[in-house]
């Protein structure tokens, strides 16, 4: 009997660490599809989109690699804006938005500014396949593109862009802040890193083993001098406030941290969301007429 329970034990075990090993099996190979699942356009916001705001163009870039990026740019003329011109706000959304949603509501919220945003590669109609590094650096590319044709929609220089990032998008955005100038910076809903959010969700994994594309935003944290607002869902369970506080704390520049009801998909509908986000502009020079 008592060998009896010992091979039960020993075959337990060995069920044990084969289910183990498969859940690292999977989660290593899926791991890509879950931090970059990628979306399609939407052919009704699109619509919707080009009804609402017909000077919005369409903007394209390739990258060095041959990857294509395409987003939309709705510019405001500087008589909009009063003598300093128009801000530019550019967004980077979150790892399951497409460009199109929001910029069909931002532009009303922020009707002083030019606005733009673009997919990252494998979302919307561009084209490559995603990763940290791939993403970081058609940030930067971006930035320096639109940049350089500022004088076409508002502001001229780099002092007037306004860099706006939400979930993986607050990376790529505090990316941008930390290595280009900036009016301001705005982060709805930001981590100190995938790695360590995805280590609370699965504690008994070695995620940092595990993962390619740990975006560590507290590196860039360190070097951004621009004013920042962080803006935190109270109830968010995708990425659970303590990381933003994390981020906040690792903060070299100005920093403004308001926390709002939600969670992390509904704090864009709080009716404090975008005047939180008006008012902080207006604070620090980025002024939404």
């Amino acid at each position: 009997m008592r060998k009896f329970f010992i091979r039960a034990a020993a075959g337990a075990a060995v069920l044990a660490v084969g289910a183990y090993l498969a859940a690292l099996a999977y989660l290593y190979l899926t791991q890509q599809r879950q931090v970059f699942p990628g979306k399609a356009t939407d052919s009704a916001v699109d619509a919707a989109l080009l009804e609402r705001y017909p000077q919005m163009r369409e903007i394209e870039y390739t990258t060095p690699d041959g990857a294509i990026l395409t987003g939309r740019l709705l510019a405001r003329p500087d008589s909009a804006a009063g003598p300093k011109g128009a801000p530019l706000v550019l967004y980077f959304g979150g790892n399951a938005d497409v460009s199109e949603q929001f910029l069909l509501d931002a532009p009303e919220d922020l009707p002083g500014c030019s606005i733009a945003a673009l997919d990252y590669r494998g979302y919307g109609e561009s084209t490559g396949v995603a990763s940290e590094a791939a993403l970081k650096a058609d940030a930067l590319l971006i930035y320096d593109r639109l940049t350089a044709a500022s004088g076409e929609f508002g502001r001229t220089g780099r002092s007037g862009v306004v860099v706006m990032g939400r979930s993986l998008g607050t990376a790529l955005a505090a990316h941008v802040a930390a290595n280009r100038e900036v009016a301001a910076l705005v982060l709805v809903t930001p981590f100190d890193s995938i790695r360590a959010v995805g280590q609370e969700r699965h504690p008994l994994i070695p995620v940092g083993l595990l993962l390619k594309n740990p975006f560590d935003v507290l590196p860039d944290a360190a070097r951004v001098t621009a004013p920042t607002l962080v803006l935190i869902a109270a109830s968010d369970a995708t990425v659970p406030p303590e990381h933003a506080r994390r981020l906040a704390a690792a903060w070299h520049g100005p920093l403004k941290t308001v926390t709002l009801a939600g969670d992390h998909d509904t704090i864009l509908t709080n009716s404090d969301y975008w005047p939180t986000i008006r008012n902080f502009l207006r604070e620090n020079g980025a002024e939404p007429k």
